[in-house]
């Protein structure tokens, strides 16, 4: 499917590419010095992902801009911030002139048997919503946290607590560490994908 043009409320550019094609129609779209990854990726499901993000940094000259730093969070070269999602079907990278972080998910029903590791007590959760839908925005909101902040070992749990989910204004507030206030930017793709972008609140 050709790229998908997506507008929001975030300070962001956002590149959504939705998954029909084949692995070969894919591969067709893209020179071959960009092809030479894609067996490193075992599962089908990923090495169409890794397509389709290579089709997108291509068609917006990102390739030889992105690099990858310890950590494994992706940087440009051109002081442009980047970050980059994939779930089942749907690959996005973010671009903005503002730090981000960017998650893409679907309702996991993996989520439920793991909300332990990753939910507070504390956490304010989105009302009026199933439980699984929920986790869904919880984990969506903590995952963007958790690429914007690029900490290895950062703790879903114990380092991210989520202090407003509003499910009618598809926006969020969180605190990292204790001390760093995240705004949050969520957007639905259709029914079931949910998408979410932080933000530093003071930069």
């Amino acid at each position: 499917m050709p790229e998908i043009k997506l507008s929001h409320q975030a300070p962001s550019k956002l590149l959504l590419w939705q998954l029909t094609e084949s692995k070969e129609e894919l591969c067709r779209i893209l020179p071959e010095n960009l092809l030479a990854k894609v067996n490193q990726y075992r599962s089908p499901v990923h090495q169409k992902q890794f397509l389709a993000k290579q089709i997108l940094l291509q068609r917006h000259h990102l390739t030889d801009k992105l690099m990858y730093l310890d950590s494994g969070k992706p940087v440009l070269t051109d002081q442009t911030y980047i970050s980059i999602s994939h779930s089942n079907d749907y690959v996005v990278v973010a671009l903005s002139k503002q730090a981000l972080g960017i998650d893409i998910e679907i309702p996991n029903p993996k989520l439920e048997s793991i909300a332990r590791r990753f939910v507070r007590p504390d956490d304010i959760l989105p009302e009026n919503l199933f439980r699984l839908e929920q986790w869904q925005w919880v984990w969506t909101a903590k995952e963007s946290i958790y690429k914007l902040a690029g900490i290895p070992g950062l703790s879903f749990k114990n380092d991210i607590k989520i202090t407003d989910l509003d499910i009618n204004t598809y926006k969020g507030k969180a605190l990292l560490n204790g001390s760093h206030n995240i705004d949050l930017y969520f957007q639905r793709i259709n029914k079931t994908v949910l998408l979410c972008q932080a933000f530093y609140t003071d930069q």
